[in-house]
């Protein structure tokens, strides 16, 4: 059998201390060691472990030897624990070794059915215009799933072992659902155009002693960040903080006494409202205003479309001001400036969408009803002109034969005539000012799917 990882507890009277060491290795074994320890000189104690067992373990099929305790469910964590209590005299250790399999890894099995997947969804785009781009995605994410599989792979500690299985999972998944979507490939054609947008996350570290010692550089990433916008990663791995709910930069590196280092790492920039976005709003906003123009709310839409302009070149000045920058702090503290400031842009859109309907129609769309009435009226008029002048007498039975085919046909002259209306209708009020160029109504207030994260804050 493959030499096992190893993990010690210490389980002491009015303290717990935890370290971890050992080898990585498919199909082996993980070997918890829990140390029960008695600190007082004089004094005999009884020590009681409560160990939580990780998510990822089911009691019935992932432990093999359980070592004397007792595994229980805890209501409250939601959770598998280890239990049990042990009488210690002064300065006694007491060992329980916990054999559990080793369940934290991705299986050769789980990569290739996401592969399948990725084969199916390039399949599915040949022969459009996002092939090209979905190639490279592709590619990409084969690459991904390369990394996931080389990296577990790497001798490390089971606490780093086990925070690497949980962002291989979460970054298996995204590639799974998200590696070739729609939302993804415009993004990343954009990208192309413009580049990617960067910015720096600063790690600081410092050894306190004085002697020169490895240490372990560990950093919480902004929650709205994945690791697949982690551009370079300095030699650091990402791991994922179940506690935290976020992902996080560690790494070993050897320091000098007193030594300080700065680690800057590259990310992508997310926390900006995109181009493509804010001219949505804008071309949205000059619709409704036009819509609005010879009714008695044309000075109320003006005056509205020209808040949500200034609301738009705000933002696209405040992104433009801190493209020089690279600072992280900023660019999250302008964000969250910039998304409320969107959202009160978007309010008043909406606002004007709901006052649409309060407007009646205007004075050229009743004339051209009325020329569609009148033509329908001429056409019936001369029925009976048309039936003599084919030789047939108005009152004669078949004569009602023909007029009912005659109000047949003037029914779908009279539908063709009002689509055409409704065109041209639509036409006047939506279509912008180039001649020959017919737009459609100003739709919902949302933008197309976008990528960009929520409001939150990052830690």
């Amino acid at each position: 059998m493959n030499s096992p990882r190893i993990v010690s507890f210490i389980v002491g009277w009015v303290f717990c201390t935890f370290s971890f060491f050992g080898s990585i290795n498919a199909d082996s074994e993980v070997k918890f060691k829990i140390l029960a320890v008695n600190p007082s000189v004089d004094q005999s104690l009884k020590a009681v472990i409560n160990q939580p067992l990780p998510a990822e373990i089911d009691p019935a099929r992932d432990i093999v030897d359980k070592a004397g305790l007792e595994v229980v469910y805890d209501a409250e964590a939601k959770g598998y624990k280890l239990t049990g209590g042990v009488e210690l005299k002064p300065r006694e250790t007491e060992t329980f070794e916990v054999r559990i399999r080793d369940v934290w890894q991705i299986s050769v099995d789980q990569a290739e059915e996401v592969r399948k997947e990725l084969d199916d969804q390039i399949a599915a785009l040949k022969g459009t215009k996002y092939y090209e781009t979905a190639k490279l995605l592709y590619d990409k994410a084969q690459e991904g799933i390369d990394r996931i599989l080389e990296e577990q792979s790497k001798p490390m500690g089971i606490s780093q072992h086990i925070e690497l299985y949980r962002s291989h999972v979460l970054q298996l998944q995204d590639i799974k659902s998200n590696a070739i979507s729609l939302s993804v490939m415009r993004k990343t054609e954009e990208e192309q155009k413009k580049g990617i947008p960067e910015a720096r996350f600063v790690i600081d570290a410092e050894n306190p002693s004085s002697e020169s010692r490895s240490m372990r550089v560990r950093s919480v990433l902004p929650k709205e960040l994945k690791a697949e916008d982690v551009l370079d990663r300095q030699g650091f791995s990402v791991l994922y903080d179940q506690l935290r709910k976020a992902y996080v930069l560690e790494k070993e590196d050897q320091f000098s006494a007193r030594e300080k280092k700065t680690y800057v790492i590259t990310v992508r920039d997310i926390w900006r409202v995109s181009d493509e976005e804010i001219g949505y709003h804008r071309e949205q906003t000059e619709q409704l205003v036009a819509f609005f123009e010879g009714t008695a709310f044309e000075k109320y839409a003006a005056d509205q479309g020209a808040m949500i302009l200034d609301i738009l070149n705000g933002i696209t000045q405040l992104q433009a001001e801190l493209n020089s920058s690279l600072a992280l702090e900023d660019r999250m503290r302008a964000f969250v400036l910039n998304t409320q400031q969107m959202n009160i842009a978007k309010e008043k859109i909406r606002n004007l969408q709901h006052l649409m309907v309060e407007v009646s129609p205007k004075k050229s769309d009743h004339e051209l009803l009325e020329k569609i009435k009148h033509f329908v009226k001429k056409l019936a008029e001369v029925k009976d002109v048309v039936l003599m002048a084919m030789g047939v007498r108005p009152d004669t039975p078949i004569v009602w034969w023909i007029i009912f085919g005659i109000i047949i046909f003037l029914g779908i002259v009279s539908v063709v005539f009002y689509m055409i209306w409704i065109k041209r209708l639509r036409e006047e009020k939506w279509g912008p000012k180039e001649k020959g160029k017919v737009a459609s109504p100003p739709p919902s207030p949302e933008p197309p799917v976008s990528d960009e994260p929520k409001t939150e804050q990052g830690s």
